[in-house]
């Protein structure tokens, strides 16, 4: 699969893209942007994949570029990412995330994160990453992964009790 040729990269995209998109989607809350940065992320695998050592899973190499791809995008827009939910529709429309309930109602309340939460839950909880993975995707320690974890976790406890409180 890493010689280059069409078939491969084809089938790298059915495996990757709707992941990709969706953890792009949730960093930028902009269907368009999503698009833009998937192409972009799809275009430097198909040129770098000569340079893929191995070191860590294919995976989460993907998701490194896919990092450093929105960070430029954030560049060339001199912008900083909102934190927008994101909405039902979009789950359900797109598969993947909306299995089931209780991920839904999650993925829901990890969207209401301030985005350096939301960031190390989605990874962490919807993508399922290991400690040391999401550090290597985000670019920091696993220390500050666990403790932005804990803060997202503490923050979810609360919006969780808030919900039941108004809703009870």
């Amino acid at each position: 699969m890493l010689n280059g040729d069409e078939l491969a990269l084809e089938a790298l995209h059915k495996r990757y893209a709707r992941q990709i998109y969706h953890y792009i989607f949730t960093e930028t809350s902009s269907y368009d942007a999503a698009e833009e940065i998937l192409q972009e992320v799809f275009y430097k695998v198909a040129t770098k994949i000569r340079h893929f050592k191995q070191r860590s899973s294919f995976k989460t190499w993907i998701y490194v570029i896919t990092r450093h791809a929105i960070i430029d995008y954030y560049r060339k827009q001199e912008t900083q990412p909102k934190t927008v939910p994101l909405q039902e529709e979009f789950i359900d429309y797109h598969g993947g995330v909306g299995q089931g309930e209780q991920l839904s109602e999650l993925q829901h309340l990890i969207n209401q994160l301030p985005l350096k939460y939301r960031r190390i839950m989605h990874l962490r909880y919807i993508e399922e990453f290991s400690l040391i993975d999401t550090a290597r995707i985000t670019g920091v320690s696993v220390m500050s992964v666990k403790s932005t974890q804990k803060r997202a976790k503490k923050l979810l406890k609360t919006q969780r009790d808030e919900g039941v409180a108004c809703n009870g």
